[in-house]
């Protein structure tokens, strides 16, 4: 697709995320006519690196206005003066090699290899302070040497398949991006209503209506209905890979649900059910963090064989800053399942989504939320007291 004669706007590729588990075995390699091993996904920091240069130098060449570290070599700043951020999520790569056999080198001579990759792209605008455009490509590539690499190959190609995209193109071609205030308008959704009877402890059996099982693939994860017109956020990293997502609710009835919006950069992800009237929780929408110290309550999806929902108690401990993103940390235990389930405060409202748990030698127990003002910022919505339940 072509640019246009005023090219692009100034972007930049971030980083590459892989979703296939490490040592996992993703093709075979063969000498001659014989079986020599398995292939097991292993990328170091120099491939990685090698990834973003060759992405980089691909989009150069197609005319797109693309800034790298390069760019900031004399001034620290100009790297970062970018529109656009892209970043890619590695998936599903297969890889195939056959070397010749040489005998001087009583091994493997020169060969081919080829290899296949599913990429889900992300476009990330730096100024909204939102991701506009994600979409999964595929990508082959085919390399010949002594050490081929076909996977390089096939994610550039997979890749640089968003500029045959004409959403892509229409965004990030200079002149049509959107100006600050622009954007569109945030969904208005029905609040839920706040009353006496949510005070925890005493109130969760009435709070744990909200709380739903979400089962996306082969990935199992909790959310919370946030509006009574069926609206659940939950975290991002249960839900995007997933052909078709389906929620229980608390009583057991299943429903599919509708992917709405998902923001990876800081997890999170609006999903809806049909359906009216359903039991919500109030957010806390107010920007003043939960006290240190101050007691909240974890609750994620049924688990067991009666499908129950597990409710941890805990204290916030921090407000931990990761990858720029800002957080509350708790010593709430944070069961299997838990992932994009409600971090609720005394008062029954949500003062989280929990997204993880801290890993690290010498920590334990540490878990990850969300603020809940900032889900509500991010995903764009604005909850309508006036159209409360």
């Amino acid at each position: 697709m072509p640019l246009g004669e005023a090219g692009s706007e100034p972007l930049a590729f971030r980083r590459i995320v892989y979703r296939i588990p490490a040592n996992q075995v993703i093709g075979t390699a063969r000498v001659g006519r014989r079986y020599t091993e398995e292939v097991r996904w292993t990328v170091g920091r120099a491939q990685s690196n090698g990834f973003n240069v060759a992405v980089t130098d691909g989009l150069r060449d197609l005319g797109y206005d693309v800034r790298d570290e390069a760019d900031a070599l004399f001034d620290p700043n100009d790297g970062a003066k970018v529109r656009y951020e892209m970043a890619a999520i590695l998936h599903d790569a297969q890889v195939d090699y056959r070397y010749a056999y040489d005998a001087r080198r009583e091994g493997a001579g020169e060969g081919v290899g080829t290899a296949e990759v599913e990429v889900e792209v992300h476009l990330y605008d730096a100024i909204e302070k939102r991701t506009v455009y994600r979409r999964r490509f595929h990508g082959a590539g085919r390399d010949e040497g002594y050490r081929p690499n076909p996977m390089m190959n096939a994610v550039v190609e997979a890749i640089l398949e968003t500029t045959r995209d004409p959403d892509f193109v229409s965004v990030v071609a200079r002149g049509t991006a959107s100006q600050p205030g622009e954007s569109d308008a945030p969904r208005v959704l029905a609040a839920c209503s706040v009353s006496e009877d949510r005070q925890l402890p005493d109130g969760l059996p009435a709070t744990l209506e909200a709380v739903v099982e979400i089962q996306a693939g082969s990935v199992s994860g909790s959310g919370v209905i946030v509006s009574p017109d069926g609206w659940i956020v939950t975290a991002a990293h249960v839900v995007l890979d997933a052909p078709e997502v389906w929620v229980r609710l608390r009583g057991g009835l299943q429903l599919p649900a509708a992917l709405e919006d998902a923001d990876a950069e800081v997890d999170l992800a609006l999903l809806r059910v049909p359906g009216r009237n359903h039991p919500c929780a109030p957010v806390r929408v107010s920007e003043e963090r939960p006290d240190l110290g101050s007691d909240v309550f974890a609750v994620n999806r049924a688990i067991g064989e009666d499908r129950a929902p597990s409710v941890t108690r805990g204290v916030v401990s921090g407000f931990p800053v990761k990858e720029g993103r800002r957080l509350i940390q708790t010593d709430a235990s944070l069961n299997p399942g838990s992932s994009g389930g409600p971090l609720l405060a005394p008062d029954g409202s949500i003062a989280g989504i929990t997204v993880g748990k801290m890993v690290g030698v010498g920590v334990e127990g540490l878990g990850l939320a969300v603020p809940a003002a900032e889900a509500i910022e991010r995903l764009e919505i604005h909850l309508d007291a006036s159209r409360a339940d």
